[in-house]
């Protein structure tokens, strides 16, 4: 009998397990926020997590999964409507079967999450050694979002597939950061690696503002509005298909 190959996983619940903990996890954050807990709700956010990382077999990649939607500045509500949802909208992914759109949405997902972790060991690393300063991403949140005078923490301005790594910032980065921002570092990118999202409220924020690539920059509020109305207009325009 020939064996199951390393990577096989149950497809066919992925998108229900994964939307599953995403609400969940929402629930769970918003209680944190708050200071307050509910052990109903935090026993239902482990098994909705202990459910999605065993569609991942191998051991390294279920501890990986469940590491990085651990995290409360983990990106769900991104992944989940551009890549999870997303791909089933997009005209290269129109003619696949439910089955593999779940099989490449999960392999995404652990490639985003090992991105993730990566930058987030990254920015421990320079900031414990002063070399960059950035919000400190503690569990539970030791700092709010920063004010901001006109950004309404959408990130549909990071909804981008790569672009030209030119950080500011005097000291030497980490070599993949470059090969991240480029839009290199997955197959599927929808949206900028180092766009992080606070605690499953969909606002999400540049984790490496202060130093973020000069494009990005010269993004500006004039562009952000006109970004708005195109958005609003090509959902409009969209065709939905609806993934099970």
């Amino acid at each position: 009998m020939q064996k199951p190959a390393p990577n096989a996983m149950p497809t066919s619940s992925f998108h229900q397990r994964f939307i599953a903990f995403c609400d969940l996890n929402r629930r769970q954050r918003k209680l944190e926020l708050l200071r307050q807990s509910d052990p109903k709700t935090l026993s239902r956010w482990h098994d909705a997590l202990d459910s999605l990382a065993s569609c991942y077999q191998p051991t390294r990649e279920r501890e990986l999964v469940t590491k990085g939607l651990s995290d409360p500045y983990f990106p769900f509500s991104k992944l989940r409507k551009l890549n999870v949802g997303g791909f089933s909208r997009e005209p290269g992914f129109a003619d696949l079967s439910e089955a593999s759109l779940a099989r490449i949405s999960a392999e995404h997902l652990l490639r985003w999450v090992e991105i993730f972790l990566s930058i987030r060991q990254d920015l421990k690393n320079l900031n414990d050694h002063s070399e960059i300063f950035t919000m400190q991403l503690l569990d539970p949140p030791q700092e709010s979002l920063p004010e901001a005078i006109w950004c309404e923490y959408c990130g549909e301005c990071c909804e981008i597939r790569g672009g030209i790594p030119e950080f500011r910032a005097n000291s030497k980065l980490p070599s993949l950061w470059y090969v991240y921002f480029r839009g290199d570092g997955c197959k599927y990118q929808r949206f900028c690696p180092f766009l992080f999202e606070y605690f499953a409220t969909a606002k999400f924020f540049c984790a490496i503002y202060e130093i973020k690539p000069r494009c990005c920059w010269e993004f500006d509020r004039e562009e952000c509005e006109f970004l708005q109305k195109d958005v609003a207009r090509e959902r409009a325009e969209r065709p939905q298909r609806i993934v099970s």
